[in-house]
């Protein structure tokens, strides 16, 4: 399934797993991909977290309050159904997108988007403006898409 993802997408995977494994947490959620996603932003989309004074140490505090915990430590923890959808609405952004690759703002865009955790009561708690952060997101998802086309093409 990550085939697509580059590398900075499969790091913000990884990081959710390795974070939840690191929580004692039962399966990996929503607001591990948060949390992964500003331990792994960059440019734009640290600028982005920054803006709305989102930190790693604050931002832990809020996801910790939603995993669940178990009393054994897991080797692999699987990821919930709601990170299973998010995963999947990433792979239809791309494609929507016109690109082959799933970027880290795909993921950031469905992350900050989905309904189905507790990601926008988290948000909220910073004061993040969604559809702000969405438009740049997309805006720089665009150009990205430009760049990577050749051309003559």
């Amino acid at each position: 399934m990550f085939e697509r993802f580059t590398e900075r997408a499969v790091n913000v995977v990884y990081e959710a797993q390795k974070l939840a494994k690191k929580m004692h947490a039962l399966e990996v959620i929503p607001e591990h991909f948060l949390l992964a996603l500003v331990i792994q932003a960059k440019g734009v989309s640290l600028k982005i977290f920054r803006m709305y004074g989102v930190s790693e140490e604050l931002l832990k505090k809020e996801v910790e309050k939603y995993t669940e915990i178990t009393s054994k430590i897991q080797e692999n923890i699987a990821f919930s159904l709601a990170c299973k959808d998010i995963l999947k609405h990433t792979l239809d952004l791309a494609s929507k997108s016109g690109n082959e690759n799933i970027l880290f703002e795909h993921l950031f865009l469905s992350v900050i988007t989905d309904k189905n955790s507790h990601i926008h009561s988290i948000l909220e708690h910073f004061n993040f403006d969604i559809y702000s952060a969405r438009e740049i997101l997309t805006k720089l998802v665009q150009r990205k898409i430009k760049r990577l086309e050749h051309p003559e093409s």
